[in-house]
């Protein structure tokens, strides 16, 4: 910014320069404005002046915009911190109860263990009660046939 300051500061004490060099009287006409008898050197530096005085303006359009932007992207990256934030907070509480249920499951998983070897166990003290059941029934079926009828 202060190299653009000394560079438009030269330009105008060059502008400024020229136009004491060349003070002469002049006739100036524009569309239907005449000036008579009006020294060089007022119209060199009313020329430079409005010159400037339509950069500024342009400048401070152009300033006025981006800050506009500027407001409208910060507004922007409010509501997108904030979301994320929410995000973020929502991906812990999920990590947690991802966690409980994580627990929740083992716990169920060695309960259902559990339940099995015990249907294990019953099925085993099942099948040794049938057993047991069917060898009397079937001796005591082998000396009926034999009987006479």
């Amino acid at each position: 910014m202060l190299a653009i300051a000394i560079v438009a500061l030269a330009f105008a004490v060059l502008v400024a320069m020229f136009a004491i060099q060349n003070s002469a009287l002049v006739s100036v006409s524009f569309f239907k404005w005449q000036l008579k008898d009006i020294s060089l050197a007022v119209v060199i530096l009313g020329s430079a002046a409005a010159g400037a005085l339509a950069v500024g303006l342009f400048t401070l359009v152009r300033e006025i915009g981006l800050r506009l932007s500027l407001r409208s992207c910060n507004a922007k990256l409010d509501a997108t911190t904030k979301e994320l934030d929410e995000t973020q907070e929502s991906s812990i509480r999920l990590e947690q109860d991802l966690e409980r249920l994580k627990g929740e499951l083992d716990v169920k998983t060695r309960e259902i263990e559990t339940e099995k070897r015990l249907v294990e166990a019953l099925e085993v003290e099942l099948e040794a009660t049938r057993a047991m059941e069917i060898l009397p029934q079937q001796e005591e079926g082998k000396d009926t046939p034999d009987e006479p009828v």
